[in-house]
């Protein structure tokens, strides 16, 4: 498991899991992502024959749509972006299954310490 805060002293007033493996924790006022965890770590990282592992981010749908846009928000934009590539896939015209997959983390890692401590 890999637990990343971007704000380590503040604590998260929600929290929404993306799918089994990833759960976002946000400032719901502010829209501001608080920190991420990412469970089975070393399996989520995986390379395939054909690049990094997708998944999809199946908890989405679980949510209620407003939250479904903050949430999007977030996971769209600085620092999530950084670590978490989201894409959709579209098997049929009329349907868009929300994917991601873990991209340049110990690069990503390397900023965000950055910003944290210095």
């Amino acid at each position: 498991m890999l637990y990343i805060s971007f704000s380590p002293s503040e604590k998260a007033t929600s929290a929404v899991e993306l799918n089994d493996n990833i759960l976002l924790r946000f400032n719901f006022s502010e829209k501001r992502a608080v920190g991420l965890t990412l469970m089975d770590f070393s399996i989520i990282v995986q390379l395939t024959e054909l690049g990094p592992r997708s998944f999809t981010l199946n908890g989405l749908k679980d949510i209620e749509p407003e939250w479904q846009d903050i949430v999007i928000d977030i996971i769209t934009k600085s620092p999530i972006n950084e670590i978490l590539k989201v894409s959709v896939y579209t098997p049929y015209l009329n349907e868009n299954i929300p994917i991601a997959y873990i991209d340049n983390l110990p690069a990503a890692l390397a900023a965000l310490y950055q910003l944290c401590f210095e």
